[in-house]
């Protein structure tokens, strides 16, 4: 399994069939992964950052010219991968127990983001509606992968982790749907291909329903139905198999049946992570399939951010530096109004039930709870871009208008929010994990 997981890549990177050359190409990579490692866990720096900059280098460099990050491979490769990966770990009682915050952070105040962002770039540069509508989803949605590493290393709480790794979860899913979806009309709309089409509101809100929903209720459908099929085998290796396929094949049907295979990945790795894992695997088979999920999420991980570096590093931004700037202003302030705003409506709400005596007492255990004030900042910061953005900047078709300036601008807000937000938090969560010690002795 690992060993066609890695020659996927390998065929996958570079077109053409010289197939010895995609793997040395590979094992130098994998090299250059483990090297990166080491360096970084003595100096205590954000692994994935580093790649990052590691990643740079040798796309300004003549080192390997013929490297380039193909879209597929990052949406039908690493994404089910990283996601299937992140859900299958992720805690199910935190989940369930934040699961208002994760879904105002995830829906409404990624839409929220995106209008933030389509606003600002219309009014100042003039580009259409629909175009920056498309590019406010693709660099609305997080990538947590290097704060999540700092959190765990600093100790901080498994709520503020979740509330961070679930918002990324589901926001992946929701981007993608609002991307398809506003790609869809740009290339009908007049002036794309000379055919104007006015689809009906109803069909409109129905399409939008079924590419989010659809695809979170598919994956929870098959995640459920494979974990009864589990309880009837009792073999280590054939249950792994299974994870590992259905993380794909739920992907493909998702796609297939024209909604977000990204969620279908999620909600698929939920219930396997929580009932399928704890009913129908030993003890040994669920250790097992832990450290083989975590192989893959390392190695995605590890590939996947040297290969964000090297696809910026061969870019050329300077033609979108205006872009750049005012879209990362966007994202800022977009990304300050959903949490200043509706985690503040949260907490209200948290305590305005807590003032009411439940009919039943079980449910005073799943009322929400309000969320720490000082936890705010720490969300603030940790809206990375990443691999999600780059993957749907490189989907986009050749011919669509303004292109290479949407291309030149998801490259710099990827790498800015990687580095910028990305050294600052690293600098900074120390010293709030010092202060929060602090107050609570005192």
């Amino acid at each position: 399994m690992f060993h066609t997981f890695l020659f996927s890549i390998a065929g996958a990177l570079i077109p053409g069939d010289q197939t010895q050359r995609n793997v040395q190409i590979l094992v130098f990579l994998l090299v250059i992964t483990l090297a990166v490692a080491l360096i970084s866990r003595p100096l205590r720096l954000p692994y994935t950052l580093v790649l990052v900059v590691v990643g740079l280098l040798i796309g300004f460099s003549p080192l390997l010219p013929d490297l380039h990050l193909n879209p597929d491979v990052v949406l039908f490769l690493f994404l089910p991968a990283l996601l299937f990966e992140g859900a299958w770990n992720v805690d199910i009682k935190q989940l369930i127990a934040n699961w208002l915050p994760v879904f105002l952070l995830a829906v409404p105040g990624l839409l929220l983001s995106i209008v933030v962002v389509a606003a600002l770039l219309h009014w100042t540069l003039g580009l259409s509606w629909l175009l920056v509508l498309l590019l406010g989803a693709m660099i609305s949605p997080t990538d947590p992968i290097a704060v999540l590493a700092l959190l765990r290393q600093l100790g901080l709480s498994d709520r503020l982790r979740t509330i961070v790794e679930g918002e990324s979860l589901f926001n992946d899913g929701v981007g993608a749907a609002i991307y398809e979806l506003v790609l869809g009309f740009l290339l009908v709309a007049p002036g794309i291909n000379g055919v104007a089409q006015e689809p009906a509101v109803w069909l409109v809100i129905l399409e939008v329903l079924w590419l989010i929903l659809g695809g979170l209720a598919l994956g929870l459908g098959l995640g459920w139905l494979v974990g009864h099929l589990l309880r009837l085998v009792d073999d280590h290796l054939i249950e792994i198999t299974v994870t590992v396929s259905v993380a794909y094949g739920v992907y493909l049907l998702g796609i297939a049946l024209r909604t977000s295979g990204l969620l279908a990945v999620v909600g698929a790795g939920l219930v396997l992570g929580s009932y399928g894992r704890n009913t129908g695997m030993s003890e040994r088979t669920q250790q097992a399939a832990h450290d083989i999920w975590e192989f893959l999420g390392y190695l995605a991980n590890s590939l996947l951010f040297l290969l964000l570096g090297v696809q910026i590093g061969e870019s050329n931004l300077l033609h979108a530096l205006a872009g750049i700037g005012l879209a990362l202003a966007g994202v800022v302030i977009g990304r300050a109004a959903m949490i200043y705003v509706l985690l503040p409506l949260h907490d209200a709400f948290a305590r305005r039930l807590a003032r009411k005596k439940p009919s039943h007492p079980s449910l005073l255990s799943s009322r929400p709870q309000p969320i720490p004030s000082r936890w705010r900042p720490i969300i603030l910061l940790s809206g990375l871009r990443g691999a999600l953005s780059i993957a749907l900047v490189l989907s986009l078709p050749i011919t669509l208008p303004a292109r290479g300036l949407l291309e030149g601008i998801v490259y710099g807000v990827v790498l800015v929010t990687l580095l910028g937000q990305g050294i600052g938090l690293r600098v900074l969560l120390p010293r709030w994990k010092k202060g929060e010690n602090e107050q609570s002795e005192a």
